[in-house]
């Protein structure tokens, strides 16, 4: 059976298979005059995928499992395909795409021990916490998803304005409280100012929970001139799963499915009548974070406008706010569902 890159999603793969030097027309999606690869070639690659995975009656079906977690095919028809042309070529105990899955056990654990040290975060050790354990979970190597911010990238942050008519704030308004006035936020403890910017500006809106007709000031922030670019700790890529050294695969499937753990409590917008003790997990890894990997700070999705990307920088010092404007909400959209 011959592919081609049309099959699949994933970009590491789709750039395997355009080496190739074969042409002709695919065999399974259909597509005419492309570069071809025949799936034998991609046999050891699947037998290291599927031994993360064992037969599970209650689990998900192995192609929905795939598609769910990495949207790896590039519809679930070619998933199934694909993997029942492969299953009776590699040794699993897995028969079909259909068949019900789960991860192996390893990365069950992994994943489910950040639920644990939530709870221990929260109501047992928050001072002295187990590292070796994280570093024997690998946990230290997870956070190697890394983007360089630029000198020249625009971010945004916003303060409102507790009266109407008050004038608009001064740059040097716009930046973090001092150390004595911070509070605990998702991402810092409480004394501990981290700056919360956003790469969108109607973003910032959404996140400083701004009424009709309210009035704010909307800073634009640049890296200093002194940096050209900063790395931080990137929630939202989309982590390829192919991997053309095949024993990192297990490490990918953990590192990712971590993070996405992670990144949906770091988005996750606070109601008012939760506990800042629901902060203390998420300050604890963007700690974790600034020690073990020497990034500046992390970016992750925003749950309240999926259009936009928080950035968080652990030291304001790296940023210039470069302009401020005054702005007032016109208009507001409110979506409801109903609770059973």
């Amino acid at each position: 059976m011959k592919v081609c890159s049309n099959c699949f999603i994933d970009k590491e793969l789709k750039g395997f298979i355009s080496s190739s030097t074969e042409n002709g027309d695919c065999e399974v999606c259909d597509s005419k005059n492309q570069q071809l690869l025949n799936v034998s070639e991609l046999f050891d690659f699947f037998q290291e995928l599927l031994d993360n995975f064992k037969t599970c009656p209650k689990g998900e079906p192995l192609s929905a499992k795939i598609q769910g977690n990495w949207s790896f095919f590039s519809t679930h028809s070619i998933a199934n395909t694909i993997l029942n042309y492969v299953l009776p070529n590699i040794s699993t105990d897995i028969t079909s795409s259909a068949d019900n899955v789960e991860y192996t056990d390893d990365i069950i654990e992994n994943i489910n021990h950040w639920e644990v040290l939530k709870e221990e975060l929260k109501w047992e050790n928050r001072f002295v916490i187990n590292i070796e354990r994280l570093e024997d979970l690998g946990w230290d190597g997870f956070f190697n998803t890394q983007f360089k911010l630029n000198k020249d990238v625009e971010l945004f942050r916003a303060r409102l304005h507790h009266q109407s008519g008050l004038p608009v704030y001064k740059p040097e308004e716009m930046t973090c409280p001092p150390k004595e006035l911070a509070s605990g936020g998702r991402a810092n403890p409480s004394g501990i100012p981290y700056l919360y910017l956003s790469d969108n500006q109607e973003t910032v809106l959404y996140e400083i929970r701004a009424s009709y007709l309210d009035e704010l000031s909307v800073g634009t922030f640049q890296l200093k001139p002194a940096n050209d670019s900063i790395r931080l700790v990137d929630f939202t890529e989309d982590t390829p799963l192919f991997q053309p050294n095949l024993s990192t695969i297990n490490k990918t499937i953990k590192g990712k499915l971590l993070r996405q753990k992670i990144s949906s409590d770091l988005s996750k917008p606070m109601r008012r009548y939760d506990s800042e003790l629901d902060y203390i997990p998420t300050q604890f890894i963007c700690e974790f974070i600034k020690v073990f990997t020497g990034a500046l700070g992390i970016r992750f999705s925003s749950s309240l406008h999926p259009k936009g990307n928080n950035i968080v920088l652990f030291d304001q010092e790296l940023m210039n706010c470069k302009m401020v404007k005054k702005v007032r909400i016109h208009s507001i959209s409110l979506k409801e569902m109903e609770i059973k």
